[in-house]
């Protein structure tokens, strides 16, 4: 065949290969760097294309010379090295180094890219602005399970709470309210609920020594209050309670004085005899949706009507501090996610009402407003409010930090917001379900992810930086989809599983 006959089939192999070349650079820049090539990596896919083409080239010619008569006479090509047509080599030796070359050019590419948006992460960060992502990327530290107590009850029992009491953990189960020494979990003590009666309300909390529980039977009021003193699990005294009994989360402990939500009004308590020694009436037509109180204050969220407000009382004598209308016209669900700063959860039933985390100073001003629902994801809150799976939400230093659900149906990571404006201040991806956060005693943000079972990552409070990731390499750290997060002062980690799914063990420590 003539030079002049080959040039159509030359270019159809040059176009063909080119085009494969191309698709095959481009895709493998894409793996690489996670965006298209720009700038001089171009002449890299370029190359690629080129090496491509040629390489079409070489095996097009070698087949039709082996294909194609000598002088006339018909078979195979016998030409002599000193031919031009055997020299093959030269060609496919040329496309081998242009492959290389175009692939090192990839390669480098990458690494440039990636050290750009570790650039941009500082820059970011001095700049005041919110950090990137963040990941873990550090070496899981190997753990074990310390101890583990078993599953109790029926599928889909779940439990009501749990304390940290120093060296020990109180967990709330259907069947009471159990301590656990947080070293070895053997039981130091229970306060068992009566037969045919089940634990169904507790304080969020254990203060000065004490908390509040309460029981109550199938489908009547949670009407039994009890103050129990965790050292040793004596209950201090009891009360029944008159109509529909405790309310939802209500009960609350501050200082020496023991709140309850009741019907018709809010009380407070001696948390040691448990005479009482004020109690504020509910108006006509209103409910108590959320209380809890520390040492000074305690934060009642009423619901008169379709209005709702926010009040702060005195803990030791009721005396109002302040009240603030909240931005609410519809029927509410609500939560006190921190007293002091004072934060709430509000989740309205309109569909454009407020659903948002609600930040408020000392004398009620409003300060900030956290959209659930926005572009960080849903954010998880506590009680009710939002998916209602999670126990508790950290606020500390002028920041609440909880799990959100964006690229995932469920949480699947981590994000600050500043209580000041409301803005994002870091984020971290979770590379796979994050189920609890908790505060380490350095200030660290210790999250609890399902992992094949539970790990542990911890986090800068500062950035949200990944460090040190604690990964048990016993598959029995199971969770269930409400656990939480409790850290001993000894820096062990202890999940409390509220909701009894698959048989996952009620808590459980990692050492």
């Amino acid at each position: 065949m003539t030079r002049e006959g080959t040039a159509p089939a030359t270019a159809a192999v040059l176009l063909s290969g080119a085009a494969f070349g191309a698709a095959a650079a481009f895709l493998g820049a894409g793996v690489v760097a996670g965006t298209w090539p720009r700038g001089w990596t171009a002449l890299g896919c370029a190359l690629a294309l080129v090496a491509a083409g040629v390489t079409g080239l070489v095996a097009s010619r070698r087949s039709r010379t082996a294909a194609e008569p000598q002088d006339g006479v018909p078979g195979p090509n016998l030409a002599k090295a000193d031919g031009g047509t055997a020299s093959g080599r030269s060609p496919a030796l040329v496309a081998g180094v242009v492959w290389l070359l175009a692939l090192a050019a990839a390669g480098t590419w990458g690494l440039m890219v990636a050290g750009d948006d570790d650039d941009d992460d500082e820059e970011g960060r001095a700049s005041g602005k919110p950090a990137a992502t963040a990941s873990a990327s550090a070496a899981p530290r190997k753990a074990g399970i310390a101890w583990s107590v078993p599953p109790v009850g029926a599928k889909y029992d779940e439990g009501v709470g749990a304390w940290a009491l120093g060296d020990a953990v109180a967990q709330g189960r259907l069947d009471g309210l159990f301590a656990y020494d947080s070293a070895t979990g053997a039981v130091r003590w229970n306060v068992s609920a009566p037969t045919r009666e089940a634990l169904c309300g507790m304080s969020s909390d254990a203060e000065q020594g004490i908390g509040l529980i309460a029981h109550g039977r199938h489908e009547k009021a949670c009407a039994e209050l009890l103050a129990v003193r965790v050292s040793d699990g004596k209950v201090m005294w009891r009360r029944t309670l008159t109509g529909e009994g405790l309310l939802a989360r209500g009960a609350a402990v501050g200082g020496g004085t023991a709140v309850t939500a009741e019907d018709g009004a809010v009380r407070g308590r001696s948390c040691e005899t448990g005479e009482q020694r004020w109690q504020r009436p509910l108006g006509k037509g209103c409910g108590v949706l959320a209380v809890d109180a520390d040492a000074g204050r305690t934060l009642v969220v009423e619901q008169c009507g379709k209005g709702a407000r926010l009040v702060a009382l005195d803990t030791r004598t009721g005396a109002r501090q302040w009240l603030r209308e909240l931005p609410v016209e519809s029927r509410a669900v609500a939560a006190v996610v921190s007293v002091s700063p004072v934060v709430v959860a509000v989740h309205e039933d309109d569909k454009r009402g407020t659903r948002a985390f609600l930040g408020f100073d000392d004398k009620g001003a409003p300060t900030v407003s956290i959209p659930l629902s926005g572009p960080e994801g849903l954010l998880a809150a506590p009680g009710e409010v939002g998916d209602g799976r999670t126990a508790r939400i950290v606020v500390r230093d002028g920041r609440l930090i909880t799990t959100a659900e964006r690229d995932s149906i469920v949480p699947d990571r981590v994000v600050a917001f500043s209580l000041t404006d409301g803005r994002k201040v870091w984020e971290y991806a979770s590379q796979h379900q994050a189920e609890a956060v908790a505060t380490e005693r350095d200030g660290r943000v210790a999250v609890l992810e399902e992992y094949v079972g539970a790990r542990i990552v911890l986090l800068d409070p500062a950035t949200g930086k990944a460090g040190t990731v604690i990964a048990p390499e016993d598959r029995d750290a199971r969770l269930s989809i409400e656990p939480e997060l409790i850290v001993a002062p000894d820096g062990r980690h202890i999940v409390v599983n509220h909701l009894l799914m698959e048989a996952e063990p009620s808590a459980f420590a990692l050492r």
